[in-house]
């Protein structure tokens, strides 16, 4: 639950967006539909919050030079931030996606009167999750919503919504924070050195959001032991959070709470997977000479051992569907088991996605390098001398390349095309350096 005060002057780094906010509401200028756009861990649902809070705020406040927020002390500021105020509704994705029945249902709730507050709020979290059918079906909520609800979508970008909804919403941009920016937030919050405020930014890959509960955390031991071990640590380490996640899993007290918690894995952090991946991608790209197979047997054994996380993490769910066969039709039981292997398949889906994310990251870095910017720039400054070395020996030409490559492979994965052919070929053409 969270207990921080949901308000604008708690947002970080995301000025422009508060103050562009705290304007529409100050001018009484509250648009239906408002559409958050950025990139993960930029604060779009802490904005979404606040800008909630100061809708429903008994005594809203001017002050750090915004028109408008939250006092974040009374009741209905204290209800938005413990997530339970009757009349602010947060809409997350039944497995993979925002189904058209949870958006009916959104409908049901649009048509009511507010209970407690000025205005009834929907948070679509993420709306790019809505699928075609539930989409047009927002779409008509839309066009015939009460003047006294409110919806806001947070999505990564526009393109990921329909037209027709995206020329009815209002934008409100969220820009990714330069890495210099995290590590200065980072340093003047907590207790780091400058040393460590690097480190959580990069394992982070330059998201505020995660930068954040890294430093909140113990921060994993980093070593620097070549391809040979990395490869087999990283593969390890899967296995280890999936572990982790079992246990969790294992700890819930019904089914219901163990749904609750079959989400988690794709929105909160385990610190040492991000510190292994980092290490992998270092290794690879630092190898001067790949063995001709690694590319092949490594891209099944990472599909194999993703896949293997996953059943497993589906398995400690098995106590509970023995427990809940007992007071529920058999056909409510297999859309709740559907619900959670969709779930925990999003999470072996984000794996290859943060896999490529990191890869980018460092080949971003590199061409920076290349192309002779300052060391500030750097999202891996904890890697300098890595990057400054990749950088003497790949071009700017080749880097911008593998850039691409990285981009596409990112695509086809996004498009379902075979995960282990994708992971082949990508690794087939990096390579290492060259020689």
């Amino acid at each position: 639950m969270s207990t921080s005060k949901a308000c604008f002057r708690n947002l970080l780094l995301q000025n422009t967006v508060a103050r562009q906010l705290s304007h529409s509401f100050s001018s009484g200028r509250i648009a239906q539909t408002y559409l958050f756009a950025g990139s993960e861990s930029t604060g779009r649902l802490p904005a979404a919050k606040a800008f909630a809070a100061l809708l429903q705020c008994a005594k809203p406040l001017a002050l750090d030079g915004l028109a408008a927020d939250a006092c974040g002390s009374c009741e209905s500021c204290l209800r938005i931030a413990a997530d339970s105020h009757p009349d602010v509704t947060t809409v997350r994705p039944d497995g993979y996606e925002i189904r058209i029945d949870q958006v009916r249902a959104l409908q049901d709730a649009a048509a009511l009167k507010p209970g407690t507050g000025r205005w009834l709020i929907f948070i679509l979290d993420p709306a790019d999750r809505l699928n075609q059918s539930s989409a047009n079906s927002l779409l008509k909520i839309l066009e015939e919503a009460p003047s006294h609800v409110v919806f806001i979508l947070i999505a990564r970008e526009t393109g990921a919504i329909l037209p027709t909804v995206l020329s009815r919403s209002e934008i409100v941009r969220f820009a990714s924070p330069a890495p210099s920016e995290i590590r200065a937030t980072l340093a003047e919050k907590y207790p780091l050195s400058a040393d460590n405020a690097a480190i959580c930014c990069s394992l982070g890959e330059g998201r505020l959001g995660q930068a954040l509960m890294l430093a909140e955390s113990s921060l994993p031991e980093i070593s620097h032991p070549g391809l040979k071990y990395s490869h087999t640590d990283y593969l390890n380490t899967i296995e280890t959070t999936s572990r982790y996640w079992q246990e969790v899993f294992a700890g819930a007290a019904s089914l219901e709470e163990a749904m609750r918690l079959a989400a988690r894995p794709c929105h909160e952090l385990y610190a040492p997977l991000l510190a292994s991946r980092k290490e992998f991608c270092r290794s690879l790209l630092m190898t001067a000479a790949l063995p001709a197979s690694f590319p092949v047997i490594f891209a099944d054994m990472l599909i194999d051992r993703l896949d293997s996380a996953v059943r497993a993490m589906q398995k400690s769910f098995e106590p509970l569907f023995a427990e809940a066969k007992k007071a529920y039709p058999a056909a409510v039981i297999k859309d709740l088991d559907g619900t959670i292997s969709s779930m925990l398949n999003a999470w072996s889906g984000q794996q290859l996605e943060e896999l490529l994310l990191c890869l980018l990251n460092w080949y971003s870095d590199t061409l920076k390098i290349a192309c002779g910017a300052d060391e500030t720039l750097l999202l891996n400054l904890d890697r300098k001398e890595d990057i400054i070395t990749l950088a003497a020996v790949d071009d700017i030409a080749l880097l911008r390349a593998r850039i691409e490559l990285v981009e596409k492979s990112a695509g086809l994965l996004r498009r379902h095309v075979q995960p282990a052919l994708v992971v082949e070929n990508l690794i087939t053409q990096i390579g290492g350096l060259e020689p």
